[in-house]
């Protein structure tokens, strides 16, 4: 996600509150981004949506939530906390805090 201090503070608690509430243990972190590449349109999104606007203290942050789950419950665990980042999918202009979301098998699971 393209977000400052805060919106990462305020997301990260959302994914423990959720993630709380569940059955399975999980780890969440935030990590260091290595690939820049890979989410080098979330600025761009931003860029677009405040054209001229200064991006302050925003930057790319990776959220990785990891869980053992199966597939059903995996894909809902996903929804859910997709849904912290952005309550309203059907909103009509790009999120506040551009963000992108992923699916891995092996130690960490999702990745927002």
């Amino acid at each position: 996600m393209y977000a400052t201090e805060d919106d990462l503070a305020r997301i990260v608690d959302g994914f423990r509150r959720l993630l709380d509430e569940g059955p399975e243990a999980y780890e969440l972190a935030v990590v260091a981004v290595a690939d820049r590449e890979l989410y080098e349109e979330l600025p761009h999104q931003w860029r677009c949506q405040y054209p001229g606007a200064d991006p302050g203290e925003r930057r790319v942050h990776e959220v990785r939530v990891g869980v053992r789950a199966g597939r059903p419950r995996m894909d809902a665990l996903r929804e859910a906390l997709t849904r912290v980042v952005c309550p309203d999918p059907a909103h009509a202009s790009p999120c506040p805090v551009p963000w992108a979301a992923g699916y891995t098998a092996g130690r960490w699971d999702v990745s927002l």
